[in-house]
């Protein structure tokens, strides 16, 4: 559980403002489930006496969320939280799921803002007000699925800009996907960390025939690899897979995270934020991971790097994170958000207190 600092002085709520915004991807990215061009994001300004906090929502499929659903629910925590005197950010997270069930990306929204805020306030970047002392983390870099030849140049172009580990999509056909894999481990050797997200796209019987095939190739983690709610499937893989099984969108909430633990059906988990509704939700959940001898990875949906840097400084924070996959920044045509640092695979926290990230809101229009 991450552990943050008392607010100097309460706080009191005033004017919340959201825009939303889609960004192109410098390339398609494909996944199991589909393809996308675009990242959808909703942006959040919480505001209290002179400072601002700042916070993006990135709402998918896997939260049941879209941008949309997201600027409809966003004024009712507008006018539940106008004048409210926050003490503790984290005490945000009760009172956002007593005003409407689910919504977690909306939710992590404002509770990320809350938490720029709250460590601005105190004077600290957000990872020093949760408790972290190191300010950077190896992230890999994500290869969705395509071709051969392109994933294999992709993946050496990664490498040569720094990255250690990478993570590459299968799913769409266990043939194809392991031929690939194969060529990306031929190509980069064997000092990169590999990494695969199935995404849901497998049964369990092709996932495990698929990761007995893989057993050679040095695999770290194999992520989701059967549908969310095929708990069996995922108990038979955690027991029987040569490789070890992450589960990723079958954990949601707190609950969730116990299901896994009950059934026995993974051996480590993917935080996000977006996810989990925010750092507060998303602590909850990594402490009942850890509880469970599960470590974790902190990922993330189509982002900007506002909501990047939220998830590293939590990451930062948690002794039970383990892996970093916060690369989405790195495939979008352009950004409103700046300020995190980036160097030798490594992402870096700003030392400005709070977040530490810009937001140019003259880009909205």
């Amino acid at each position: 559980m991450i552990s943050a600092l008392a607010i100097p002085a309460a706080m009191r709520i005033g004017l919340i403002e959201f825009v939303s915004i889609e960004i192109p991807r410098k390339e398609r990215f494909t996944i199991a489930r589909g393809s996308s061009d675009v990242a959808e994001n909703v942006f959040v300004a919480v505001h209290a006496g002179d400072l601002v906090g700042q916070g993006c929502a990135a709402p998918t499929d896997v939260t049941g969320e879209t941008r949309v659903s997201v600027l409809d629910v966003l004024p009712a925590f507008v006018r539940a939280l106008d004048g409210h005197e926050l003490r503790k950010p984290g005490e945000l997270a009760d009172k956002l799921d007593k005003i409407v069930p689910g919504n977690p990306s909306a939710k992590a929204a404002i509770d990320m803002a809350v938490y720029d805020l709250a460590a601005q306030e105190a004077g600290v970047p957000l990872f020093r007000f949760l408790g972290g002392t190191r300010d950077r983390m190896a992230t890999d870099m994500t290869i969705g699925i395509m071709p051969t030849a392109p994933a294999v140049e992709r993946a050496r172009r990664w490498v040569k800009d720094g990255f250690r580990s990478l993570k590459v999509k299968v799913g769409a056909d266990p043939r194809s996907d392991l031929e690939r894999l194969r060529a990306i481990r031929a190509a980069v050797g064997p000092r990169v960390e590999l990494r695969v997200d199935g995404n849901q796209g497998y049964a369990w019987g092709q996932a495990l025939s698929f990761a007995r095939a893989a057993k050679d190739l040095d695999i770290a983690i194999f992520e989701q690899p059967v549908p969310r709610t095929d708990y069996e499937g995922m108990r038979t893989l955690a027991e029987s897979s040569p490789i070890p099984v992450m589960a990723d969108e079958m954990v949601l909430t707190p609950d969730d995270a116990k299901r896994v633990r009950w059934s026995n059906c993974a051996r480590a988990v993917n935080l996000k934020l977006m996810k989990h509704g925010g750092l507060t939700r998303t602590s909850d959940v990594d402490t009942i991971c850890a509880s469970a001898g599960y470590p974790t990875m902190v990922g993330c949906m189509g982002e900007p790097q506002l909501s990047i840097a939220a998830g590293l400084h939590f990451a930062l924070a948690s002794k039970n994170v383990r892996w970093l996959d916060l690369d989405s920044w790195l495939n979008l045509a352009s950004d409103p958000s700046t300020g995190l640092g980036f160097e030798k695979g490594e992402l870096i926290a700003p030392s400005k207190p709070g977040l530490g990230i810009d937001v140019h809101w003259a880009a909205f229009g």
